[in-house]
Formats: C-alpha cells, structure tokens, sequence
C-alpha cells in the first residue's frame, strides 16, 4: 500500500500536465485558431520568464547554431522558442479536430515524391526528422495517404498520457510503436513489408547511440536510421515540417547517399554522421522553430 501511494505521488505531477492537456484539447477545438495560438504564446511568454533553467540551456543551444550571434540575439532566439513550441502544442490538439480534407488545406508538400520512388524499391523508408515545426500536422497529412506509415513514439508517463497522445495520432493517421523492449524488432516488421517509418533523429532518448559532430561539438546521435539503412537496404529520406504564413510546408529528401562497406560499426558512424550534417541545415531555416530544450551539447553525451 505505501510503494502505491508513493508511486500515485510521484505521478502525481504528470496526472496534472494530462488533465491540463485534456481540457485544452476540447478548449482549442471550440476557439478560433489565432485565439489557441495567443493564449499559447501567453503561456509561453511566462513560461519563458519564470523558468531560467530551460531559458538558459536554449540559450546555449542556440548559441551553437548561430555562433555569430550576440547574447542578447540568442536570448530572442530562445523567447521565440518558446513561443512556438506552444504554437506546436497547440497545432498538435488541434489535429484532432480535423477532417483529412482540412489537413489537406492546411499542409503544403515538398518533394513528397520521393516517398513513391523510394517505396519502389521494396525496402521500405525511414522517415528521419528534428524535433522542429508542427511534425505531428504533416505525419497526419502522411498517414491518411500512406497506410503503411509508423511512427516510434516515446512512452509518457502517467499511462493515461500516452494513451491521450496515441489516440490523437491514430486518429490522424499516424501508427504508434511505442519506444520499449521490442522497438527495433517492430520497425523491422515494418520495413521489411516496404512499410514507412517516422523517427525523430536530432536527439538520443533512449537505446545506442554514436558521436558525430553537430554544430561543432559532439553528441551521442540514435544508430537507427544507419543501422536499418546499412542492414537492410532501407531507403533514409531527411524530413522537415516548417509553420509560416499559416500553412504547415512538409520539406522531404533527397534520400541520404548511404555508404555501404561491409564495416557496420564504421558504416553507421559515416552514415549518422551524413544525417546529422542534414538536420544541421534544416535547423538553420529558422532555428526558433527546433523544439529542443535538453542540454544535449555536452561533449560526447546526448541526454539530458
């Protein structure tokens, strides 16, 4: 009976970020857009104020993106970071409100092709993104025209988190393998049916991961997207979602120039090394929109 009222209490926190979310959820479903959007950035505008932990290491992380920069103009870059990481959230809740003919209005495809030449080859396709944009709003445009689409999602705690996320992406589209135990052997499953995968590639959460050099330092990034290349032939096509002008603009590929050696350990740093290069330049289209509030320049460490 106490481990369950402890562990009710360590929940206890995460019980009231998914009420938070519910109820919002059916608020940004009945409130205009630009509305949604204002109370979010409100929102944001404190939560940039009070919270000068999150404050600072955004502030680190875009120093490294613009090392040119002034501290003053990494302080902005981090405010506005804020601001839209809850526009994001808002597009997120949004999504569960709309039609796929809306979804279709609201997204603007770039080189969405490449998805059917690479699917032609038969070895199925990773999807590999950043942390960036409204990612959720364009994997819905994908899942309701690919039904083959996946996407490896990380296990929120409490339960009923998860659960409210996975829910929301079903109902857009999008397939959840949630991140655990048989991970890699359900994206395999996938693939190897010429299947679609979404993973987010920017950061390491959990599993192995290799150093490659990111902005001039090095991080641990996840081997994924470079093992199941090198391995099974999987085709790895860069992605990146961008909000402006009210649209969501889905950018994809050219598919990564994988290097096959017959050394896997080599192949995988090379290849994740080649990835990391490419969501180098996707984060430098506007390096306000990277969702990314973990101090991940240490070197050689890639988690929080």
């Amino acid at each position: 009976m106490a481990e369950e009222r402890e562990r009710f209490l360590d929940d206890v926190p995460g019980y009231l970020k998914y009420y938070f979310f519910r109820g919002s959820c059916g608020l940004v479903g009945a409130l205009p857009a630009r509305v949604s959007h204002g109370v979010a950035v409100g929102i944001a505008e404190i939560a940039y104020r009070l919270s000068r932990g999150k404050r600072e290491v955004v502030c680190e992380n875009m120093r490294r993106v613009i090392p040119g920069g002034s501290p003053r103009e990494w302080k902005k870059m981090a405010r506005r970071s804020f601001h839209n990481y809850a526009r994001y959230w808002v597009d997120f809740l949004r999504c569960y409100h709309l039609t796929p003919e809306e979804v279709d209005r609201l997204v603007v495809p770039h080189g969405t092709d490449w998805f059917d030449k690479c699917l032609e080859r038969g070895k199925g396709v990773v999807l590999a993104l950043p942390h960036y944009g409204s990612w959720d709003m364009i994997g819905g445009w994908v899942g309701h025209k690919y039904p083959s689409f996946w996407a490896v999602a990380e296990v929120l705690k409490p339960r009923p988190m998860y659960e409210f996320h996975t829910e929301l992406r079903r109902r857009m589209g999008i397939r959840i393998i949630p991140l655990g135990e048989n991970t890699v052997e359900r994206v395999i499953e996938v693939l190897l049916q010429n299947g679609m995968v979404c993973l987010l590639s920017d950061r390491l959460i959990a599993g192995s991961g290799v150093e490659v050099e990111f902005f001039g330092e090095r991080i641990l990034m996840p081997i994924g997207p470079a093992l199941l290349a090198v391995k099974l032939g999987t085709a790895i096509l860069p992605c990146l979602t961008i909000r402006k002008d009210g649209k969501y603009h889905g950018y994809v590929g050219p598919p990564l120039e994988v290097e096959i050696t017959g050394d896997t350990r080599r192949d995988v740093q090379v290849n994740t090394q080649k990835l990391a290069k490419v969501l180098e330049d996707f984060i430098r289209e506007d390096p306000t929109q990277w969702h990314m509030f973990q101090p991940i320049f240490k070197q050689g460490k890639g988690r929080e």
